[in-house]
């Protein structure tokens, strides 16, 4: 009976959570600043700073907040949107174009606006197929524009907090 009520109590823990972590869930807060956009690709970084908001909301450990509020800052652009093909037809038109996006990111603290972690040249991409509708073409890369910022945000999750 003593064995089974001192079970529970030997230290399991989720992964990511918990006393190895150093992280209680929301314990600091963050500003994401809208990323500033130097490629061609109009609106990519909309894509870019809304997915990585959405991914440190899902993740919890920090906690959005506006700029006067916060205690880091995530700050970054996105620096060039590239398209290669990857498939062809018999008459060598493109079918498929991987869409790879590269930004540059920092993690600073506000107060002492010393940079915590810093990224360039931070890549994402998305593959996606083009058809001889164009429309449905813009609505394909537009897809690939917000998967990619998904793939971006989840890895910034990765390399950042997890390590934090």
């Amino acid at each position: 009976m003593v064995l089974l009520l001192t079970l529970p109590a030997c230290g399991y823990q989720l992964a990511g959570r918990g006393a190895g972590t150093g992280n209680a869930p929301g314990k600091y807060k963050v500003f994401v600043k809208m990323f500033r956009n130097d490629s061609w690709e109009p609106l990519a970084e909309k894509d870019v700073t809304a997915a990585l908001k959405e991914e440190i909301a899902i993740d919890g450990r920090w906690m959005l907040a506006d700029e006067g509020d916060a205690d880091i800052l995530v700050d970054g652009k996105v620096t060039r949107v590239e398209l290669e093909p990857l498939s062809y037809d018999p008459q060598e038109r493109i079918l498929e174009y991987r869409l790879i996006m590269h930004m540059d990111v920092k993690v600073s603290d506000i107060k002492t606006k010393k940079v915590i972690w810093k990224k360039n040249d931070f890549t994402s991409f998305a593959d996606y197929r083009v058809t001889v509708d164009v429309t449905k073409s813009k609505i394909r890369k537009e897809e690939a524009i917000k998967y990619a910022s998904k793939r971006f945000a989840e890895e910034f999750i990765i390399r950042v907090l997890d390590t934090f």
